[in-house]
């Protein structure tokens, strides 16, 4: 599996990571050049490749986390106990939001300067100025239907390239 990973995502070596955000607890990234495709009808600017990641994940800076995949279930920091319910699903409530946010601002050019991986499914990412995206795995189930991270080309169209509890998949 790990050959069979580094294979696919060598391609991200060089390029700039251009956005980061979630849906839900879904955490994206779009990496290398910004391309037009068309989207249901519309044309949409977007980066050449996916990362779709639904299991652990963190982003390190030396010693410190800056942000990692529990942040979505922690309040941001304006989060007021006292006045609020808090509802992690709400754009800009969490943690994650307020981090990533200060990550892709505040850090500027930030590239993918190598790509490895594991036998289980885990990466390991290393960007410029010293931080790492590390991804692991983080469940026994072994089904298809549990995904952990999927990578894909929006430019060419191509299969996504899926690693689940069963090994990988390209649908």
């Amino acid at each position: 599996m790990k050959e069979k990973i580094k294979s696919q995502l060598v391609r991200l070596v060089g390029l700039k990571l251009q956005y980061a955000g979630r849906t839900s607890n879904l955490f994206w990234l779009g990496i290398g050049d910004l391309v037009k495709i068309n989207r249901r009808g519309r044309i949409e600017e977007t980066a050449e490749y996916a990362l779709h990641i639904q299991c652990s994940w963190r982003i390190t800076l030396g010693n410190k986390i800056i942000v990692a995949s529990r942040d979505f279930y922690s309040p941001n920091s304006q989060w007021d106990e006292k006045n609020e319910d808090f509802n992690w699903d709400i754009k800009g409530n969490n943690r994650f939001d307020e981090r990533i946010n200060t990550f892709i601002k505040d850090y500027g050019q930030i590239k993918v300067l190598q790509v490895d991986s594991d036998e289980v499914g885990g990466l390991n990412v290393t960007l410029s100025g010293n931080y790492k995206l590390e991804v692991f795995p983080d469940s026994s189930e072994d089904d298809e239907q549990n995904e952990h991270w999927r990578f894909y080309n929006r430019k060419e169209n191509s299969p996504h390239f899926i690693v689940t509890g069963n090994g990988i998949e390209k649908v």
